[in-house]
């Protein structure tokens, strides 16, 4: 086994490896195992974190002479090479299946559409790299019925999931589907009117797999509990802390993104009542929340009993008790082909242990507006 080399990435490449959120991120291999199937990558914010090779797209230098994905050469026909990453495959062995008037002058492959399409919030609706998409999310690039999952169906041993093959964590902005079970990142569907929250479970959502076209989703009815809930669990995974003022934090945070929560028959609610229905779910539901009056801190401080995500009326999921780690994020703009795109995330998804990044946007540009007392203007 070469250990400088693997699968066409070597040692000193600059690679694109995609993360939990379902976003690329630029960075260099530093060091490759070729038994464990993996590579060392240095990024540009100079962390460095140990990446599956399914989770990495190379550069092609030139015309490559092999197919990228079983690497073997041409058969009867020609390899088609994608215009933007220059990468060569069999018309079969591309998911879907080359159309045989394709060119290399202009057809352009999976992992280059959704490295263009995918963005934090969905991914983009409109456009030639939205209809692309659309069509290549039809079909999945893997086996669905050979992945080995968990028992609660939350997590899979190959770390596969969503329509990009990439890794994921289910409580961190993931949809989950209501007919096949697979989760979707965020960054990967095009159904979305609003951004997710950490720990939103509340949709019925069908895959474009399983729809056979666009996804559908709808939004489930919540509790003021559930909201309470949410909003806990979303402050605590931005702001990495458990304890969060009810007037600046909490009824800040519910009140500067009402109609982005998708409230349904809460959302009439006058702003005057909001509090007291809030204040009332988080006093009464002690199997849930805990009061700073409790651990002897101030009485308007509410916590988490557990950090975990607030449950569905049928939910057998566990209570998740070690926290995510750091969620930050990045900005990191991609060059591919002639196409400059900036792609804004940052939460990394081979383990429960997040990628640490710099946060330079605000959270109005992020989708999610936040209280500048609790992480410093930034949201998640």
């Amino acid at each position: 086994i070469n250990l400088c080399r693997m699968g066409g990435v070597s040692e000193g490449d600059d690679v694109l490896a995609r993360w939990s959120d379902g976003l690329l991120y630029l960075g260099n291999v530093k060091r490759v195992d070729g038994v464990k199937q993996c590579c060392l990558v240095r990024f540009e914010d100079n962390s460095e974190f140990w990446v599956l090779r399914k989770d990495i797209h190379s550069f092609s230098v030139g015309v490559e002479e092999v197919c990228c994905i079983c690497d073997a050469p041409p058969l009867k026909e020609p390899l088609i090479n994608c215009l933007k990453c220059r990468h060569g495959y069999h018309p079969e062995c591309h998911t879907p299946s080359i159309e045989p008037e394709a060119d290399s002058n202009s057809w352009i492959c999976r992992q280059c559409v959704f490295a263009v399409a995918t963005k934090r919030g969905g991914a983009i609706k409109r456009g030639r790299f939205a209809r692309l998409m659309q069509i290549m999310k039809l079909r999945l690039p893997y086996q669905l019925s050979s992945l080995d999952w968990d028992p609660q169906h939350l997590t899979n041993q190959q770390q596969c999931y969503c329509y990009c093959a990439g890794p994921g964590e289910w409580n961190l902005k993931m949809l989950q589907c209501g007919s096949c079970g697979q989760w979707f990142h965020e960054a990967c569907t095009q159904c979305l009117t609003k951004p997710l929250l950490y720990g939103d479970r509340f949709y019925e959502f069908q895959c474009s797999v399983c729809a056979n076209g666009p996804e559908t989703i709808q939004r489930l009815p919540m509790s003021w509990v559930d909201l309470a809930h949410l909003v806990l669990y979303h402050l605590s995974l931005c702001c990495k802390r458990k304890y969060f003022d009810f007037d600046h934090e909490i009824m800040s945070f519910a009140n500067e993104n009402w109609d982005s929560l998708l409230l349904g028959s809460l959302s009439d609610t006058p702003r005057q009542d909001r509090c007291h229905n809030l204040l009332n779910a988080l006093n009464s539901n002690k199997d849930r929340f805990v009061s700073g009056k409790e651990i002897k801190k101030k009485k308007c401080l509410f916590g988490l009993q557990v950090r975990a995500p607030p449950p569905l009326t049928s939910d057998s999921s566990p209570l998740i008790t070690d926290p995510p780690g750091h969620l930050m994020q990045c900005s990191i703009t991609l060059l591919l082909g002639q196409i400059a795109f900036t792609q804004p995330g940052g939460v990394l998804g081979h383990s429960s242990v997040e990628k640490q990044m710099i946060v330079p946007q605000s959270a109005n540009q992020m989708g999610w507006h936040i209280a500048a007392e609790c992480c410093g203007g930034h949201a998640g």
